[in-house]
């Protein structure tokens, strides 16, 4: 009996002083696409960081800025000299600060301080990079073809005789959309404005000279271009109903916007072809 005690207490679970009440684990750090904080960039636009971490959540990269947080990939962006141009180099570090090897490059304005480029510069700079982050990441990056899809609105002409400020909008509106354009009965919307404007001549030998300027704009005021019309017509003619008059100016006129929108929306177009 004494033999089996002792044999029954050298079984049981020796004691093992200052261990913690509960098993320690590992926490794995989070990949990339789990976590990844964006620090503010030394010497470049403010905001740029907080910008670029809300195009990253809306590409499903729980993307943070602000403070810092253990346990976490990070972006680090500095500005570097190539090729004889500026970029902004953005890499990749895991939770040990070493460098992942994963890198983008966004070409700057020579012409700009990047602590001063316009909100506008700071919008286009952070889709961009987001887009190429997301593609180091393994994602499929921003559809830019999507984006830069032209959404037209066409105002009323302004100073054309008779009907032409209404017939001349109505039928540029039509002669658009047969070439493949979107276009809105309503500003709201659309991100380009086509602008048409009319001057005419006093008569002259009972004959004037009629221009028509169609201009191309951005939402946000931005010219692209403009493309002019100029024609003699018969004193007193256009005071009246245009008709197939103003169908003719429209398909010129149409012509122009267009070539002007595949210069300034060469991706969208390319997506076409």
């Amino acid at each position: 009996m004494a033999v089996l005690a002792i044999a029954l207490v050298s079984c049981q679970p020796l004691e093992r002083p200052f261990q913690p009440e509960a098993k320690a684990s590992w926490r794995a750090a989070p990949g990339p696409r789990a976590a990844l904080y964006v620090e503010p960039l030394k010497d470049g636009p403010a905001g740029l960081e907080k910008a670029i971490a809300t195009k990253l959540q809306g590409l499903g990269i729980a993307a943070f800025s602000g403070a810092a947080a253990p346990n976490r990939y990070y972006v680090r962006g500095n500005i570097i000299d190539k090729d004889g141009g500026r970029y902004l180099n953005w890499a990749i570090f895991d939770p040990q600060n070493r460098d992942t090897g994963l890198y983008a490059l966004e070409k700057l304005n020579g012409a700009e301080s990047p602590a001063e480029i316009s909100p506008e510069t700071i919008e286009a700079l952070a889709v961009k990079s987001a887009s190429d982050i997301d593609k180091l990441l393994g994602g499929d990056g921003i559809n830019f073809a999507v984006i830069n899809k032209p959404i037209i609105f066409v105002p009323i002409v302004e100073g054309a005789p008779g009907d032409g400020s209404e017939s001349l909008a109505a039928a540029i509106q039509d002669e658009l959309v047969r070439l493949g354009l979107d276009v809105l009965p309503t500003e709201a919307g659309a991100n380009f404005i086509v602008r048409g404007h009319a001057e005419i001549t006093p008569p002259k030998l009972e004959t004037q000279v009629i221009e028509l300027v169609w201009s191309l704009e951005r939402r946000n005021g931005e010219q692209v271009g403009e493309i002019r019309q100029r024609n003699r017509i018969r004193s007193g003619s256009l005071n009246g109903a245009w008709g197939n008059v103003a169908r003719l100016a429209a398909r010129g006129g149409a012509g122009g916007v267009y070539d002007l929108l595949k210069k300034s929306e060469p991706d969208y177009f390319k997506s076409k072809s």
